[in-house]
């Protein structure tokens, strides 16, 4: 039986599952405006306006042909997200067709902070964000539930100026 190693996609740990219903409720709000947008046509058709019937059908299969495929991609999205606390390093790891880990040492990084819009805050989640010196690598950990997060940015912060001195 094989070992788990340190990358393994198993140690890392990820994203609370509310963030899910987040950036479903973002896909919402910003398909629900372009379909607005979309809907211009049918409605100055409706109104008696003289506009050709592909401009009225082809804004609306064209929002809908991008906006569905973003959808079924959004849970994929939000399990491929996570981080691991190493003893010389973080490592956050994110994407799902293109996929990204950024191994940030402790010694490296600047300031770590924490934030959280409207909707985050509503599940009680933040987000995290490490900049390195330099500004050569910034990692966002997201769908943190609040209180870990702030206990990783206390965590990390100690863990930084440890490796600094």
């Amino acid at each position: 039986m094989a070992t788990a190693t340190p990358w393994s996609p198993n140690n890392f740990t990820p994203a609370h599952r509310d963030y899910a219903k987040v950036k479903f409720t973002t896909w919402a709000i910003t398909w629900g405006l372009f379909l607005l947008a979309a809907l211009v046509p049918v409605v100055l058709a409706v109104t008696g306006v003289g506009v050709p019937l592909w401009l009225v059908i082809s804004p609306v299969l064209l929002v809908l042909a991008i906006a569905l495929p973003a959808l079924r991609i959004i849970r994929r999205q939000v399990a491929a997200l996570g981080y691991l606390e190493r003893e010389e390093d973080f490592i956050v790891r994110s994407g799902v067709m293109w996929r990204k880990q950024v191994v940030i040492p402790y010694g490296r990084m600047q300031y770590v902070e924490v934030n959280s819009g409207p909707l985050e805050r509503r599940y009680g989640l933040c987000q995290l964000t490490l900049n390195t010196a330099g500004s050569a690598a910034t990692a966002h950990v997201y769908g943190l539930p609040e209180r870990e997060g702030q206990a990783l940015r206390e965590r990390l912060v100690a863990a930084g100026e440890e490796k600094m001195l």
